[in-house]
């Protein structure tokens, strides 16, 4: 039918996507003139002028009274047609100018605040031209808190890489919510405005604080707890500590050994050992221990679950520090406690290669894996423990 080739909508859905993308406001931008804009109509065939000629009519009629009421001319095209002679169809609509077509697509109010957003914004940033081109309707996402991005951008540019937390900057009608509600679009802007050397280019994302990190801001360091085994080390006499990353990256201690163990009560129930410290629970997060000093020159032991990720851990161990040896990981302690095994679950099995094992780990590892089998540390027996660290690391009792 003649009156579906042009339906009532069609003009302003063909106009609503010329809005969509963003030429009025490029235009603006760049101080160049889109108008006017033409807008094809679909065309119609002979047959259909032919056996639909009425309902061309009505077309016709329809989008006349259209144009009418919100001012577009109608372009035409004449149509010597075989029966019917010479006939006028209409082929596009153009709005001749700005104003015709923000009235018609309904979004003057919105183009004018655009405009204003965007003079004051190159006023203070003009490096944003670009970004405004590419993102113009990120600006009016954003509108109702635009200014005060702008002040958090102006206090960048005035304190680059501040050294500080986001509590303390101290920026008139923002705050610490504000900002980290806002780091996505923040990182866009900042990226365009401050200098290489206000910012860390190797921190992509925003996972694990990259929004401080990549500004210079400071914020919560993960945190190592940790058990002195030797009372002669205690410090101040304390024995169990938790440490930001930073403090015990720094921390001295005259040791010789450390054990590693993932479950916290096997952590706080160690038993005594000469010159040695255990550090527990931190999971998969053994690499936040590659730049402590503290490893760098001891003897490094592992103890995790009996499973396919205490595996893959002690694995990912090893790639930091390669001389790691594994405790309590051994076939005899899994075949020990047989009676304590419970399933592991098959879609949470590791299922990659682990390229640190011993042979001897990799046999226990295929054996878990093959049988979905675990024994979680805490299954083995204290008294266990005790024997095992007497006869392998000839730990006095």
């Amino acid at each position: 039918m003649a009156r579906e080739l042009i339906p009532s909508k069609y003009v302003l859905e063909q106009a609503a996507k010329i809005w969509q993308r963003g030429d009025l406001h490029r235009a603006f931008l760049e101080n160049s003139v889109c108008f006017p804009v033409m807008i094809s109509l679909p065309s119609w065939s002979s047959k259909v002028l032919l056996t639909e000629f009425s309902a061309v009519q009505e077309a016709i009629y329809a989008l006349n009274e259209q144009s009418k009421k919100h001012g577009f001319t109608i372009l035409h095209s004449v149509v010597n047609h075989r029966q019917l002679g010479e006939q006028k169809i209409p082929v596009a609509v153009e709005f001749e100018n700005e104003a015709i077509f923000l009235r018609y697509v309904r979004h003057g109010d919105e183009f004018s605040e655009f405009k204003t957003l965007a003079e004051k914004t190159l006023q203070r940033f003009s490096t944003l031209k670009n970004w405004l081109n590419r993102y113009p309707f990120k600006l009016m996402n954003f509108a109702t808190v635009w200014f005060s991005l702008l002040a958090v951008c102006d206090y960048f540019m005035q304190h680059p890489r501040p050294d500080v937390y986001i509590r303390q900057l101290d920026i008139v009608g923002v705050d610490t919510k504000f900002i980290e509600n806002n780091t996505a679009i923040l990182t866009e802007i900042l990226d365009v405005i401050l200098p290489e050397t206000a910012r860390n280019l190797t921190i992509t994302g925003l996972s694990n604080h990259g929004f401080e990190r990549r500004y210079g801001l400071r914020y919560e360091l993960p945190q190592i707890r940790l058990r002195i085994l030797d009372k002669r080390l205690a410090i101040c006499g304390l024995m169990d500590l938790t440490l930001s990353l930073l403090e015990f990256n720094q921390l001295e201690l005259p040791i010789n050994a450390v054990f590693i163990t993932e479950n916290k009560i096997n952590g706080l129930a160690f038993p005594h050992v000469e010159n040695a410290l255990v550090i527990f629970r931190l999971g998969y997060a053994v690499d936040l221990l590659a730049q402590a000093q503290l490893l760098k020159n001891v003897k490094i032991y592992y103890w995790g679950d009996l499973d396919s990720h205490g595996f893959a851990i002690l694995s990912r161990m090893r790639g930091y520090f390669p001389e790691t040896e594994s405790f309590l990981m051994d076939n005899k302690t899994l075949m020990k406690f047989e009676n304590l095994w419970t399933k592991e679950p098959e879609d949470k099995t590791v299922s990659h290669e682990l390229t640190n094992l011993t042979a001897a780990e990799q046999a226990v590892f295929q054996t878990l894996k093959t049988h979905h089998i675990r024994l979680e540390q805490e299954r083995v027996s204290y008294s266990y423990l005790e024997i095992s660290l007497q006869k392998q690391h000839q730990i006095a009792p």
